[in-house]
């Protein structure tokens, strides 16, 4: 029985485009280090904001001031998200700053940016001849 060599599809790079939406926050206990929280990379600006909201409006479990948390809910509803919409439409970065108590700090960031994605040869349909 004779096998024939196994041919593999050369990986592709493909430039994407994308947002990466990132969460840090900052404390006393770690010399204000950053320390990650989220990390995303989104297809698109209104997936970002989204996210950013939705994170915002539940930012009261974080042991907020109420002037902090009024800052919060007034950003996520209230249209300051419009503003961050715009700007990654424009190809800016947008972000958020909340302080929590005793110094310590959440930053949220939504940077545009360009990738390189590979391809997965075997997801990629042959098109060789048999």
């Amino acid at each position: 029985m004779r096998t024939s060599p196994r041919t593999t599809a050369p990986v592709q790079a493909l430039v994407q485009h994308g947002f990466r939406f990132e969460v840090l926050r900052y404390g006393p206990a770690n010399g204000f280090v950053p320390e990650p929280v989220d990390l995303r990379l989104l297809a698109n600006p209104r997936d970002a904001i989204r996210i950013l909201r939705v994170q915002l409006r539940s930012s009261h479990v974080l042991g907020l001031t109420p002037y902090e948390a009024g800052r919060a809910l007034h950003w996520a509803e209230q249209g300051g998200w419009v503003q961050a919409l715009g700007a990654l439409h424009r190809g800016e970065s947008c972000g958020f700053t909340l302080m929590l108590r005793k110094g310590r700090h959440m930053e949220w960031h939504v940077r545009p940016l360009t990738y390189l994605a590979l391809s997965d040869p075997s997801s990629l349909r042959c098109r060789c001849a048999v």
